[in-house]
């Protein structure tokens, strides 16, 4: 080992050297030391001169020095070593050996690494607390070098990557982890912490090699020499992917709960008093109240002086016993405004089971509660005029009659129906209708006390209710006082309009056995004042409802009827005055009931009009009556004339006009032979539509007479003007007509009339020979009546009509 080129460079070495210099043999006997082993290890050189070596090291590194000085006494190279020296004062000191191999002699060099070994052991104590650290805690650390650019991982990084313990990347192989949208930022970061120092922090998502997605906090400073130049950067990375999930759902779970449209509150239950600790976003629009005036308060601030106390007791006995109770409680908001509050309450219990917290969840329910009160009293008030409804008025009404039997007072039921409204919708309007309704509305409650009741039926018709009478006759004066408040003018929009109200009255005093009963007495009663001339009242009476029974019962047997064909026509002749002879017959309708017997026309033919039961019956006689014309003409010596009434009914209907040309061709009558009979009535309504319907029938080349005539109101200057063939003079006039002079008067003019105006007359009502000889004395015209026949079968009236004719001259009545 060429330690020295000359003696005095050794020399110089030897006494300058800082590190220990010193000879020994191959024994291990000291044969010199330099000064720097009396400086490093207190030792005098005197006193070691001529001792092994081995008694300054520590006994524990004996068999490294015996080991070196068996390979160099076999000349064989030993590579330098590290042993433990003593000092004098008791002290380890570390050196670094290195020996060779001299004439006869070994050069050895001890440099003291105390410093370094102790660095060493600190980093490798460092080392293994970082490594129970990242072993514990799932981090990883890393460094690149800027010489090599290399990054170094340990085995939690490697782990973290899906790859081996050992494994080194480049730098791109490891910023390719990295998810796309992750890269550019890593990439970033690293390049500014390389190239000027700055450290960075950043949450990024790596994708592993088993293509695993992971969430990695990466942290990363530098490492600067004395020059301040970055020569290293290191750092961790830990998986953070559990937390990153555990944010995502509280994320989600605060979102939710901020975005919810139901309040949310949170007290701390550990502290005095309940204080709110969390509203969200929905508690401050529902309250009025911000966050911050919340915060810290107890919730009780949104209660008032109104709110229930059985609501209050059951919400903090649920807190006391910290269980979940629900409460629809009534609070305040910040403006003052009372709201309903659906209170949900629930506690909130730590890993031992003690309540940390209360959550609320609100929901404002004001809206709906009025929505349901809104119902509530729809269900039961009229949504006009704001009147009970009828529901409501049979709850009051079974009241009042049980109160009535009770305290033995009475109740009366007045039923209001008001007069002609109907033109008023038809003519001005459903507005206007609707104001007259609203104004009767508030009209019949101003009249009225306190515990009576006015309630709207059903269109223009109401209800009075009057309890607690004491009297029968007690009503009366309420009756009078509501016609006259009624009649009143109405005005709308400047214009007064008029109308009246017909009332039925019925009374009882808790003894009937159905309430509504009266609500039907009361009806029928009104009925009977609208036709005694509207605008008055009348009193339920047992003989108005037996005759309201018999008329339901009657209109009952009269639809069986028609289902079941109990109709049949009868024939009564009419009678040329001049001639005697049977110019024609009338079609009158029989009924035979099989329970009640013959039932006659008047008792069931205006009820047939009123109630629509006239048109099929009408259409059934229209076509019998034609179907008997045929076979009464065919074995007749002259043409005789049917004649069939016609209702105004079947009259006014759409396709009058067609079902008549459908009778005559479906029964093959000439229609000269047909004869419709009609009343003044057709001219009601739509004069000059009748008008032109009659002109379209004598097209057709039927018959027309105008029946009953005298006893109707339509004028006279539509009489021109009908295309008509005769007229029949009605009965009332003939009655009297040889004793009353007014009556022939009137029948006089009437005939003198219809000849002027070319029309035919048939005289109604002939039953005595007195009448006939007079008006067949007098007038050349037609006759009918029970003087020559009455109403007859089919069969009957063929026989009858080949007896011979009548006389002219007074002679006695013929027998029928």
């Amino acid at each position: 080992m060429p330690f020295v080129q000359s003696q005095g460079k050794l020399n110089q070495f030897f006494l300058l050297s800082q590190d220990l210099f010193f000879c020994i043999d191959f024994a291990g006997i000291l044969l010199n030391v330099n000064p720097m082993f009396e400086t490093l290890l207190g030792y005098s050189a005197s006193e070691w001169i001529g001792k092994s070596c081995g008694k300054v090291v520590d006994p524990r590194d004996i068999p490294v020095i015996e080991e070196a000085l068996a390979r160099l006494q076999s000349q064989k190279k030993v590579t330098p070593f590290d042993v433990r020296a003593l000092t004098a004062e008791g002290e380890m000191v570390w050196l670094e050996v290195t020996a060779a191999v001299g004439e006869h002699v070994i050069y050895v060099i001890a440099r003291d690494i105390s410093r370094r070994k102790a660095v060493e052991k600190q980093l490798l104590r460092n080392q293994r607390l970082f490594q129970i650290a990242g072993e514990t805690a799932l981090i990883g650390g890393w460094y690149v070098d800027m010489s090599e650019r290399m990054p170094i991982w340990s085995n939690e990084v490697c782990r973290l990557h899906g790859v081996p313990d050992g494994f080194q990347p480049t730098i791109e192989e490891a910023i390719d982890f990295y998810t796309p949208s992750s890269r550019p930022r890593i990439r970033q970061v690293f390049e500014a912490c390389c190239e000027q120092g700055i450290s960075f922090d950043e949450e990024l998502e790596i994708i592993t090699r088993q293509d695993v997605r992971r969430w990695v906090r990466v942290i990363g400073k530098a490492l600067r020499d004395e020059l301040g130049e970055v020569i290293q950067v290191q750092g961790s990375t830990q998986d953070i992917t559990e937390r990153k999930a555990t944010e995502r759902q509280l994320t989600l779970l605060e979102r939710s709960v901020e975005s919810s449209t139901n309040g949310v509150v949170i007290v701390d239950a550990q502290q005095h008093d309940l204080p709110i600790v969390y509203v969200n976003a929905a508690f401050e629009r529902i309250t009025g109240y911000s966050r911050d005036t919340a915060l810290g308060q107890n919730c009780r601030f949104l209660q008032g002086e109104e709110t229930d106390p059985a609501t209050l007791k059951k919400l903090r006995k649920g807190i006391y016993s910290q269980q979940e109770v629900h409460v629809v409680i009534r609070n305040h908001r910040r403006n003052g405004m009372p709201f309903w509050n659906d209170l949900y309450i629930s506690p909130v219990r730590d890993a031992t089971g003690a309540v940390t917290h209360f959550v609320g969840v609100q929901n404002d329910i004001t809206a709906q509660r009025e929505y349901q009160a809104q119902l509530r009293h729809n269900a039961s008030h009229d949504a006009l005029t704001g009147l009970p409804n009828r529901l409501l008025l049979d709850q009051r009404l079974a009241k009042g009659c049980l109160l009535a039997k009770r305290y033995h007072r009475y109740i009366a039921v007045l039923f209001v129906d008001l007069d002609d409204f109907k033109p008023i919708n038809d003519m001005l309007g459903h507005d206007v209708g609707d104001h007259i309704l609203i104004e009767v509305a508030k009209r019949l409650e101003k009249e009225l006390r306190p515990w009576d009741t006015v309630a709207r039926f059903g269109g223009d018709e109401f209800i009075v209710l009057l309890p607690d009478l004491a009297q029968e006759k007690d009503v009366l004066q309420v009756v009078e006082r509501l016609l006259a408040c009624l009649s009143a003018p109405y005005w709308y929009r400047d214009s007064e309009l008029r109308i009246t109200a017909s009332m039925g009255i019925a009374t009882n005093d808790g003894t009937i056995s159905e309430p509504r009963q009266l609500l039907q007495r009361a009806d029928l009663a009104m009925y009977k004042a609208k036709r005694q001339g509207r605008n008055t009242y009348q009193w339920y009476t047992d003989e108005l409802n037996r005759k309201v029974s018999e008329r339901v019962n009657l209109r009952h047997a009269l639809q069986q009827a028609i289902e079941q064909s109990q109709f049949e026509l009868h024939y009564q002749p009419q009678i040329h005055g001049p001639t005697g002879r049977v110019s024609g017959v009338e079609a009158l309708i029989r009924w035979y009931h099989p329970e009640r017997g013959n039932i006659p026309p008047g008792q069931f033919i205006s009820l047939a009009e009123d109630t629509g039961q006239i048109m099929p019956i009408s259409e059934w006689v229209l076509e019998r009556a034609c179907c008997d014309a045929v076979r009464l003409n065919a074995s007749a010596n002259m043409p005789v004339t049917m004649a069939v009434n016609i209702s105004p009914m079947q009259f006014q209907r759409s396709g009058f006009l067609a079902s008549i040309q459908r009778v005559l061709e479906s029964s093959g009558l000439a229609p000269e032979l047909l004869e419709l009979e009609l009343t003044e009535g057709v001219l009601m309504d739509s004069t000059e539509h009748a008008i032109q319907t009659l002109q379209d029938l004598r097209s057709l080349g039927v018959h027309i007479a105008l029946d009953d005539f005298g006893t109707g109101f339509s004028s006279l200057s539509y009489l021109k003007r009908l295309p008509i063939n005769k007229l029949k003079i009605d009965r009332s006039f003939v009655r009297d007509v040889v004793n009353d002079s007014r009556d022939a008067a009137i029948v006089d003019g009437v005939v003198t009339m219809a000849a002027k105006l070319g029309l035919e007359v048939l005289i109604e009502g002939v039953e005595t020979a007195e009448q006939y000889a007079y008006l067949n004395a007098h007038y050349s015209t037609y006759f009918q009546g029970f003087y020559f026949a009455r109403p007859m079968p089919l069969s009957d009236i063929r026989a009858f009509l080949h007896q011979s004719p009548y006389p002219v001259s007074d002679s006695e009545p013929h027998s029928t």
